[in-house]
């Protein structure tokens, strides 16, 4: 989940490329043979109680595999078994090349892809082209910049309860009746789906909820007349700013140890406006996480009693103990943002896991308490923004606020990915799919794996978020 340095900054290893002698099934029995042999929170899924349920899952999805010779319908299988696993930070993800609008010979041998003529199609008919209430799945959506306008259908498949397709596309790799996006829904609203990027590869969110006339975060009904999305904060990364006399606003979307000197920069910057105010609104939208030393700084304005950490084990295993020196190889050749210190400490937990027995857990972190000797006067009342995207040592932070006396958390769940880390990533030796695997779990955070950390006061969709949360920050004090 997150390492003190590198997490979520992936260094990805290669695989030997087999593709003369690509298909499914060998794919995804290398897949399966990884997360058995490497993955921290395997016993935690696969136990006495649904071990027959596991092998015949497996089983099942094994001879599917067999039929399938599509790359696309290959991934869809495969992400079936990763998912399998309630670990947020294991996945498997497909990377395509970008085709340039503006390039006619690329354009030309794209529309000639065996990918592109593969696209399912639908024939769309004039009451699919209704619009329903914003409460309604069913209807016609756009992006906020329009590239696409889809239609979404009630349509039953394996993996989906709805389709969306093109009606309308500003890009020439999207044609009318081509299916956009597959939706399966949940009991609990969140919904998943499967969406097609622009270039035609495949990802999967395991949350796409229906908001206020807004799915999946970025497609919104025609009939709104803004097309904006309270829940998502704006594209700068980082900002400091008094909104008024009395509130500090600072944004910080990433903690990645290789923006860490951006990042101090940004504190130093910030701490004679925090300081001299009463009220800091801190907005950690959409920041994945990165390393959990980039928000200890921001502990010294929200501490108020000791704060308890937890105890992480990691799971040794030759795959990982590989993936391990492939990363201290490379944070040794960036000195701007790991010290010797990071190295060090690196090199000496390397060595614990080589004089370690095979599949055991090695202790990483003590479940200590850390205890600050000063507590700031100002701030005195604290507000942070959560949403969904707001994962790992993202949510390092909303465990330590949850400790402090002064700090409320607004918005919405945050995305669960708390109970393990340490991601590596490796290509799989077909298809040259992303794989995502963690060695680490967390003892007491993996209750949280999935659902999150759960805000203080539930922001709504249909108005500005910092506007509530000023108004819930004033009226808390």
């Amino acid at each position: 989940m997150r390492t003190l340095v590198v997490l979520l900054s992936f260094f990805t290893m290669s695989v030997v490329s087999a593709q003369e002698s690509c298909n499914c099934q060998s794919e995804l029995d290398f897949v399966i043979d990884y997360y058995e042999k490497n993955l921290p929170g395997f016993s935690d899924n696969v136990n006495s109680k649904n071990q027959k349920q596991y092998l015949e899952f497996k089983a099942d999805l094994l001879e599917a595999s067999k039929k399938v010779s599509n790359e696309v319908e290959c991934f869809k299988i495969i992400t079936f078994f990763v998912e399998f696993f309630k670990d947020n930070h294991s996945k498997i993800s497909m990377s395509m090349p970008s085709i340039d609008d503006n390039n006619k010979e690329e354009i030309t041998a794209f529309l000639n892809s065996d990918l592109f003529k593969s696209r399912e199609t639908y024939n769309l008919t004039k009451p699919d082209l209704k619009q329903y209430p914003e409460s309604d799945i069913r209807g016609l959506y756009t992006t906020a910049n329009h590239a696409y306008t889809i239609a979404v259908i009630p349509n039953k498949g394996l993996m989906h309860d709805y389709i969306g397709v093109i009606v309308d596309s500003k890009t020439k790799l999207w044609k009318k009746g081509q299916v956009k996006l597959e939706i399966k829904l949940t009991d609990d609203g969140n919904n998943v789906a499967f969406v097609y990027m622009k270039n035609h590869s495949l990802r999967y969110y395991n949350r796409f909820p229906l908001y206020n006339g807004i799915l999946g975060d970025g497609w919104y009904k025609t009939s709104k007349t803004e097309l904006v999305n309270p829940a998502i904060n704006s594209k700068e990364e980082f900002d400091v700013r008094k909104i008024n006399d009395s509130t500090v606003y600072l944004k910080i979307q990433t903690f990645s140890g290789s923006q860490t000197s951006k990042i101090n920069a940004l504190y130093e910057k910030a701490k004679p406006l925090i300081t001299s105010a009463p009220y800091l609104l801190i907005d950690v939208r959409n920041n994945g996480g990165g390393s959990d030393k980039n928000a200890i700084p921001l502990l010294d304005y929200m501490y108020t009693n000791p704060i308890k950490g937890d105890q992480v084990d990691l799971y040794v295993t030759k795959d990982n103990i590989k993936m391990w020196e492939h990363w201290y190889s490379s944070i040794s050749k960036d000195t701007l943002n790991y010290g010797e210190d990071v190295r060090t400490w690196f090199k000496e937990l390397i060595n614990t896991m080589k004089a370690s027995e095979l599949n055991s857990f090695v202790l990483r972190d003590k479940a200590g308490t850390l205890e600050m000797e000063n507590i700031l006067k100002t701030p005195k009342k604290i507000l942070i923004i959560q949403n969904r995207y707001c994962a790992s040592s993202c949510e390092t932070l909303l465990f330590w606020a949850k400790q402090s006396d002064k700090t409320i958390l607004v918005g919405e769940n945050s995305g669960g990915y708390v109970g393990y880390g340490e991601v590596g990533s490796i290509k799989t030796p077909c298809y040259n799919f992303d794989l995502f695997c963690t060695m680490t779990r967390y003892n007491n955070q993996r209750k949280y794996e999935v659902i999150g950390v759960t805000p203080d006061y539930r922001l709504n969709y249909q108005d500005d978020w910092i506007k509530q949360s000023l108004n819930i920050l004033y009226k808390k004090d």
